[in-house]
């Protein structure tokens, strides 16, 4: 037994033992572990090939104990039928609208050969794909590419295409039916539909069967169908649906016609309301010859004839009548009634005349503020062209502004409308043609406006001068080239009066007399004695035509003269006219038999 220094009884120790730390024991273990990892990845490292494992798929389709290649065409051809098949969307809810779209064309693909390289094909250092030869494959979904450039587009597109405003709904009639014209929602497809179609062709795995639902806005009508609908069964349905009858009294009473009413009535939107709008005129105008039924005279404006010599006013008459207002009040009343009930009252009213007797007496037509005289040799033409065109202008009245034209007043000179054939000057000579002598009658009219005061606006002397006509004082007429225009531009009216004394024989003239009737506006109107000067001689001519007239040489010369206004005894006023006439050719008829 051992001993101290002190030679103490010292015990025997016990030997000490070595501790081992935790932090080396999972040290230890992670290092087994990447060991084991290691060799497991070298291991499927080397079994990986050229063909996928045996239990790989894509999307169902199975690739598995293929190579690379042969995966990816079978790949493109089981998945590829309905990954590159249209994808149907649907845009709307209301009146929703079907399209197809080309996934290809939207950017929308399945990245095949990536997908195949997912499933495990080939030596890869990616432990992913080691563990799926390991484990022999697995199902995996495939690759999908998404090309936001053309997918933006595509939709641009659908968005261009499918675009379209909000229509109202219409009612109208088509004889005595209803015609309904269904509204439409407006849509817009909007931007964010290009993430929705990525999102569903991603999460579809290309395999998309039914319609994507895009993203759209739809902006309703203010007139919705539903809305036409009911107006029509309403209103318009029922206003035609009969007969009206309407009662004035003691006149007895008439009917308005289906037919009638349907040509009246229109609908309008107004605030986002579809309203009947009854146009009552055109009401009138429809059942005008039944309006006659009870209506018992129309109004006669007041007029001033010449009676006995003098003015004369003819006092305005008022008549009865079926007022517009009325009659649209009337119907609309029981419009919307059937059978019997379609029956109302309506109340005559005095129909006014448009120009009454005050209105007459104040154009203060009194008195002649001008007139004038020409005569003419006996000849029928002459008698009946000069009276049938004194005829038409007799009895014309020009209020303050308007305007008299001979061609407007007198017309087309034809047989229907009284006139024959006469001597007319055209091209420098006589020749036969309707309406001959009509330009006498201008003359006369013109020259009478002349000594009246009134506004010359257009008037053409002849070209060859005539002895019976104050020179330059002259006004030829042409129906549709030249005409006869003056202005009433006093603050009077103006009545016009015409009359013909015909000729009975050869060794007597025919006159006609134009009258202005009005008040003066100056003390008088004459005109400065004629100044002739230029004098020009024309040739003798040969004439072959067969409506040849023959006529003897006259001066051609210049012509002025002045129309003088005056006030308080001295002039006030002066136009100044000028005129040339062409000398007259001595005209020899050469025709056979003349």
């Amino acid at each position: 037994m051992p001993t101290g220094p002190d030679d103490t009884i010292v015990a025997a120790q016990p030997a000490k033992k070595k501790r081992v730390r935790p932090a080396a024991i999972v040290l230890g273990l992670l290092g087994a572990v990447l060991v084991a990892a290691a060799a497991l990845y070298v291991v499927g490292y080397f079994m990986a090939g050229d063909k996928l494992p045996r239990n790989a798929s894509i999307s169902g389709v199975a690739i598995g104990g293929l190579t690379k290649a042969e995966a990816t065409e079978r790949l493109r051809a089981e998945l590829g039928v309905v990954a590159e098949a249209p994808i149907p969307v649907v845009m709307g809810s209301e009146e929703p609208i079907e399209d197809k779209l080309d996934p290809a064309a939207a950017g929308l693909t399945v990245d095949y050969e990536a997908s195949v390289a997912n499933a495990g094909v080939g030596r890869s250092f990616d432990p992913r794909l080691i563990w799926l030869v390991l484990t022999g494959g697995a199902a995996i979904d495939p690759v999908i590419a998404v090309d936001q450039t053309k997918l933006q587009q595509a939709v641009a597109g659908l968005a261009e295409e499918h675009h379209s405003e909000p229509a109202d709904a219409r009612l109208s009639f088509d004889g005595t039916e209803v015609k309904l014209e269904p509204g439409s929602i407006g849509l817009a497809v909007l931007d964010t539909s290009a993430g929705m179609l990525s999102r569903a062709f991603t999460e579809a795995k290309g395999r998309i069967d039914g319609p994507v639902s895009l993203e759209v806005a739809e902006t309703l009508p203010e007139i919705t169908t539903k809305e036409a609908e009911q107006v029509a069964g309403e209103y318009a349905e029922p206003a035609v649906s009969g007969p009206i009858t309407l009662k004035a009294g003691a006149a007895g009473s008439f009917t308005v016609t289906p037919e009638m009413l349907a040509a009246s009535l229109t609908f309008a939107a107004s605030d986002g309301d579809l309203v009947p709008v009854l146009d009552a005129k055109k009401l009138a105008a429809e059942a005008a010859e039944e309006i006659k039924k009870v209506e018992s005279k129309k109004p006669k404006d007041a007029t001033v004839k010449i009676v006995d010599g003098k003015p004369k006013i003819i006092p305005a008459v008022n008549g009865t009548e079926v007022g517009d207002e009325a009659l649209g009040k009337a119907v609309e009343s029981v419009i919307t009634k059937s059978g019997e009930a379609r029956t109302a009252d309506i109340e005559l009213t005095g129909a006014k005349a448009k120009f009454d007797t005050k209105d007459a007496e104040k154009l203060g037509i009194k008195e002649v503020t001008g007139a004038f005289t020409t005569y003419y040799p006996h000849a029928y033409y002459r008698n009946v062209n000069i009276g049938r065109a004194a005829e038409k202008i007799n009895g014309t009245i020009l209020k303050p502004g308007e305007i008299f034209s001979l061609n407007d007043i007198v017309g087309e000179r034809t047989r229907e409308n009284g006139f024959t054939e006469g001597s007319v000057i055209s091209g420098g000579v006589f020749k036969e043609e309707l309406g001959g002598g009509v330009s006498q009658s201008a003359t006369t009219t013109y020259n009478a406006m002349f000594f009246a005061g009134l506004e010359d606006i257009e008037h053409k002397p002849h070209g060859l001068y005539i002895s019976r006509y104050p020179p330059g004082r002259e006004a030829t007429v042409s129906w549709g080239s030249i005409d006869l225009k003056f202005r009433n531009n006093t603050d009077y009216g103006v009545l016009v009066q015409a009359t013909v004394d015909k000729s009975k024989n050869y060794d007597e003239k025919g006159s006609i007399t134009v009258r202005m009737w009005s008040t003066k506006t100056w003390d008088k109107i004459e005109s400065s004695k004629p100044k002739k000067s230029n004098f020009t001689w024309g040739r003798e001519v040969d004439n072959d035509s067969p409506n040849c007239q023959p006529s003897s040489p006259v001066q051609g010369f210049d012509v002025n003269y002045s129309r003088l206004f005056y006030q308080d005894g001295k002039v006030a006023k002066k136009e100044d006219f000028f005129w040339r006439y062409n000398p007259t050719n001595k005209v020899t008829c050469t025709a056979p038999g003349r």
